[in-house]
């Protein structure tokens, strides 16, 4: 399967040490509570989802003590065996010897080490017949003396003042951003009743209120650094390293080229980059298309490659560099570039009523098209075109991340996307401008220049204006124009302009004043204002008076008296079909592993923690495919597989089961109640995962 990123890994050793915690527990509880059947029962899930993550990630001597415990509470189950002194004993030695594995993941990122002794034992007592436990520890004791003989003596155990990180949860996080964003509001309404008091303090020029008033605007100013100090590191909190996304790339990348007849290298750049957890899951996704763009489209078959006097290998580089408060990720290829005679030609074919335009376009001006939905310039279909991998998927992924895509390309040499997106979601950089006394945002991610010009510089074509910018003519329009009755140049003496652009077209927009850059945290829309697509959110200003963001994509769309900026009219109709799969299980590592696959094919993926949610996700939402464990607490596989079937919207849908349980018995039960496809985790990898959901779905 394709290499597991360090996140992964992360979350299973953390996994595996609450599991191995709570295992304790319950082996304490058991022995207590021996016929408690719901202590035995989520006693043997534990084991088996400790089992089950480490035959998926390779760690088999974690897998091999996981599963002989397994086996004795199996016997102890069937009454087999009695949970006597001598078994807990054993059960903790081993579980004392699984927690040294993980330290030793932690340390060398292998488990390998001699545990022979102890799946001897536990395999005798599984089979009822009599152990000398104390043997057993005086063996561990002696192997453990022997140990320190070369080991400080004090790294033995982790002390408490060693541990340097906590466990926090992403939605704790956000609660605490969510305070913060409160604190912020409350500090400008302390910054408008300080305006009042300078107000009264002039108006009476009274001593003592300027006093307070110096010290209250001074308490305000130290108040205001605190929050915004507090609110970078919390944001700092939720930030996680690009290279969990980057890395790996370099494996799907060999595996889809060699599935394509290519051979293909990945070069990237080790990289300390950290960004928003939020723009991480998008930006996944992203790349994965902008990948597969190069690979299906760019790279050449190496013999093709060699015929052009070219290395047989080619080259995919994705590089990222920050710059201030964004990043520019670059993602390069060494292919044929792109043919843009030949978009040219589609172009005009599929958009017939604007030929004319289209024949003297640039070649930037011609990469529009490329971003549009059901655009492409190949005659065949492969593997990776048949799935409807159009750039268009990723303009709409740039554009929830507030960022910005270019591509330059160049025929024969290859062609680079260039991604520009911010940090973190949380605060939103742009411009405050006014038009016709009303104040707005306009996000900076649009925003390509800020111009002044006359009145007579205007150029009048056709009954629409135009202004001459580096050799180019941009048509211009007044903001108050979508407000108003306002219609053209009402107000013609403004002449503040705002070049934005959006798929490689650009206006100008002209507005009253352009006030200042802020950077600030955005609030969600009102209720009243939700039908007001040209709005996307709020912020407060210093006055802590609401001001509206403009959503420019939906603006340049208002504008549609200028031909060739009316961008829906020209969208194709059909969309590419996007496959919805519920991952259900309770182990979060392996959700985080199984849908990391998933979503590295292209499928869009919720994951469910056992079956009831999965149950009602899947009332909610309608599926393409589940996949799901055997084994859940409230509801497992067998019985929410059962209930899907009585759905008559899940009559037919794919449902699919991966458990580490072969037993020819529960494999018949499953075929009874419909399910198409069964995955045990000892042959569990990245290829027959992604090949049996794609048969099932046919795609």
């Amino acid at each position: 399967m394709a290499k597991i990123s360090a996140d992964i890994t992360e979350s299973y050793l953390s996994e595996v040490s609450e599991l191995l915690e709570s295992t304790r527990k319950d082996v304490l509880s058991l022995k207590a509570a021996p016929d408690n059947t719901e202590i035995l029962t989520r006693l043997l899930r534990g084991l088996h989802t400790i089992k089950g993550n480490s035959r998926m990630l390779g760690y088999s001597t974690v897998e091999k003590l996981s599963h002989a415990v397994e086996d004795i509470y199996k016997s102890v189950k069937d009454s087999k065996i009695k949970n006597t002194d001598r078994l807990v004993r054993l059960v903790f030695f081993v579980a004392d010897k699984m927690g040294e594995c993980v330290s030793c993941i932690k340390k060398s990122g292998t488990d390998e080490m001699n545990v022979d002794l102890y799946l001897q034992y536990c395999d005798k007592l599984a089979a009822g017949e009599l152990i000398d436990i104390d043997a057993l520890s005086a063996e561990i004791r002696r192997e453990k003396e022997g140990r320190l003989e070369n080991e400080d003596e004090d790294s033995e155990d982790e002390q408490i003042s060693d541990i340097q990180s906590i466990r926090i949860k992403i939605s704790r996080v956000n609660e605490i951003i969510s305070s913060i964003d409160t604190m912020i509001t409350r500090e400008f309404r302390l910054k408008h009743q300080l305006d009042q008091l300078r107000m009264i303090e002039e108006s009476t020029d009274n001593h003592e209120i300027s006093k307070i008033r110096k010290q209250f605007e001074s308490d305000i100013f130290a108040l205001e650094t605190s929050i915004f100090s507090v609110q970078d590191q919390v944001f700092d909190l939720r930030m996680l390293p690009i290279s969990i996304v980057l890395r790996p790339f370099e494996n799907t990348i060999a595996i889809e080229a060699m599935q394509l007849g290519k051979d293909v290298r990945c070069n990237i750049p080790e990289t300390d980059v950290a960004i928003d957890k939020v723009i991480l899951e998008q930006l996944n996704d992203i790349l994965m298309h902008l990948i597969r763009n190069s690979l299906d489209h760019g790279i050449e078959l190496p013999e093709v490659r060699k015929a052009a006097g070219k290395n047989p290998q080619g080259t995919i580089s994705i590089s990222c560099v920050r710059e201030t408060k964004h990043i520019v990720l670059t993602i390069s290829d060494d292919g044929q570039g792109i043919d843009f005679e030949k978009v040219r030609a589609k172009a005009s074919a599929k958009y017939v009523e604007r030929a004319d335009e289209i024949k003297d376009m640039s070649d930037k001006e011609l990469s529009q098209f490329l971003f549009m939905s059901g655009f492409s310039t190949k005659d065949n279909v492969t593997e990776l075109s048949g799935r409807g991998v159009g750039l268009d998927v990723v303009w709409t992924n740039v554009e929830k991340i507030k960022g910005r895509i270019t591509l330059e390309s160049t025929r024969g040499k290859g062609t680079s996307f260039m991604l520009r997106f911010p940090l973190s979601l949380s605060s939103l950089q742009g411009l405050f401008i006014f038009s016709n006394g009303d104040k707005y945002l306009i996000p900076s991610q649009h925003i390509v220049d800020l111009i002044y010009r006359k009145k007579s510089e205007y150029i009048t074509l056709q009954n629409q204006s135009y202004i001459k910018l580096e050799n180019q003519l941009i048509p211009v329009f007044a903001l108050s124009s979508l407000f108003s009755e306002q219609k053209g140049f009402r107000n013609l003496d403004a002449d503040s302009i705002l070049i934005v652009e959006y798929m490689e077209q650009k206006i100008g927009i002209i507005v009253d004043q352009v006030q200042q850059y802020v950077s600030l945290v955005v609030k969600q829309l009102p209720n009243a204002f939700k039908n007001f697509s040209i709005l996307q959110g709020i912020v407060f200003d210093e006055h802590y008076d609401i001001v509206p963001i403009l959503h420019v994509p939906d603006i340049l769309k208002k504008f549609k008296s200028l031909r060739g900026y009316d961008i829906k009219k020209y969208e194709a109709a059909t969309k590419k079909r996007i496959i919805r799969i519920l991952v259900i299980d309770d182990s979060d590592t392996t959700r985080q592993i199984e849908t990391s696959i998933l979503e590295s094919g292209g499928f869009a993926v919720d994951a469910a923690v056992d079956g009831i949610d999965g149950l009602e996700k899947a009332k909610a939402k309608q599926y393409d495919l589940i996949l799901c464990d055997k084994d859940m607490p409230r509801m497992n596989g067998l019985v929410l597989l059962d209930n899907l079937r009585h759905m008559e919207q899940y009559v037919d849908v794919p449902f699919i089961v991966i458990s580490a349980d072969t037993n020819p018995s529960i494999l018949e039960q499953f075929k009874r109640l419909g399910v198409n496809a069964f995955i045990a985790k000892g042959d569990f990898n990245r290829g027959n995962l992604i090949n049996a959901v794609r048969n099932l779905v046919n795609e």
